[in-house]
């Protein structure tokens, strides 16, 4: 019984380790699978557009990017509660294409992101994908345009911009809003302002005359987030350099979920493990239990043996002395007559 209790706290503790390390990576590898759906339901949807839809659509959102010339820090972006008005302005109308708040998505090949971008910097936004922040410029590329991108670093559950600060200058990320993919090369890292110094953090998202940028916004350091990380980079022309052969494509595709196929292997190699061990165990006892049962059957085989056909009890080795102790006093009988013989006259 001790036994059967050892085996199962070794097993649950086990497991509880295991899912305690395995966490991050499912939790991550499982938003990885969410992203690539939503993002292929938006591509879908897209396709399914006609030229007059894009043009309307691309009109509405420069139209609506000149109704303002300062893009607006109103409060710390990662304090913002996003309010159920928000769907009624005219901010989440633009570039709504699924109606769903995503308005398209970023690629950043470096640290291999490509999550969707959402309306607004709601908190469940920022803990599955990347929110655009609202009161700065929508990112439709153009003169005289900044638009500001935010994730979250750190997560548990996802990495999103977790791995940004590995980007140098020079790097290049990649916008997909409706029909057009924007491209974008870093030319300024700021990696760290403080979060209540909106002064400094207003200068670095400033509008600028003539230029065309994005700056990719997070939180630093992990697990004290008292500054903010501001990766900028503008517009370069995009040569399609992201477009991939099914066979790179299938290569993407495992290099994305290698550690969840990685976590799984290694999970069935343990659930086998453990099995075969029940099984050895079992054969084990078995075995023991034939041969006590073997070593049973000879023994009550010895104790039949020894006793006669009719049921007495065969000779014991004290008969043989007996027999031989007679013979010996016959001898001495005889031998005593002859020396009394010879007394006799």
């Amino acid at each position: 019984m001790k036994r059967k209790i050892s085996t199962f706290l070794f097993g649950l503790l086990f497991l509880t380790g295991f899912g305690i390390l395995a966490y991050p990576t499912i939790a991550d590898q499982w938003n990885t699978y969410r992203q690539s759906k939503l993002i292929s339901n938006y591509d879908s949807v897209v396709n399914e557009m006609t030229e007059e839809d894009f043009e309307e659509a691309w009109t509405a959102a420069r139209n609506y990017n000149q109704t303002f010339d300062k893009n607006s820090i109103r409060s710390d972006v990662f304090g913002i509660s996003e309010s159920e008005d928000m769907k009624a302005t005219e901010y989440w109308k633009m570039l709504n294409a699924a109606g769903d708040g995503i308005m398209g998505y970023i690629t950043i090949p470096k640290i291999r992101v490509r999550l969707s971008i959402y309306h607004g910097t709601d908190e469940d936004v920022l803990q599955t994908g990347v929110g655009h922040l609202n009161g700065t410029k929508l990112p439709v590329g153009g003169e005289n345009n900044h638009s500001v991108l935010s994730a979250h670093r750190g997560l548990p559950s996802a990495k999103l911009f977790t791995d940004i600060d590995q980007l140098k200058k020079k790097d290049r990320f990649y916008l997909h809003i409706l029909n057009e993919d924007l491209a974008y090369e870093v030319d300024q890292i700021l990696p760290m302002v403080d979060k209540d110094d909106y002064d400094a953090l207003e200068e670095a998202l400033k509008i600028e005359e003539g230029q065309d940028y994005v700056t990719l916004f997070t939180c630093t350091p992990y697990g004290v987030n008292s500054h903010r990380l501001l990766v900028r980079g503008h517009r370069v022309p995009y040569d399609g350099e992201l477009e991939s052969t099914p066979v790179e494509s299938m290569v993407q595709a495992i290099q994305n979920y290698y550690m969840l196929y990685l976590l799984l292997g290694l999970g069935v190699t343990v659930l086998a493990i453990l099995t075969l061990g029940r099984i050895m165990k079992k054969k084990e006892k078995l075995a023991g239990a034939e041969e006590k049962a073997e070593t049973d059957r000879n023994s009550d085989e010895g104790r039949q043996t020894e006793t006669a056909g009719d049921g007495k009890p065969k000779e014991t080795d004290e008969s043989p002395r007996e027999n031989k102790r007679e013979p010996e006093k016959e001898s001495e009988k005889k031998s005593k007559e002859r020396k009394t013989r010879k007394r006799e006259p």
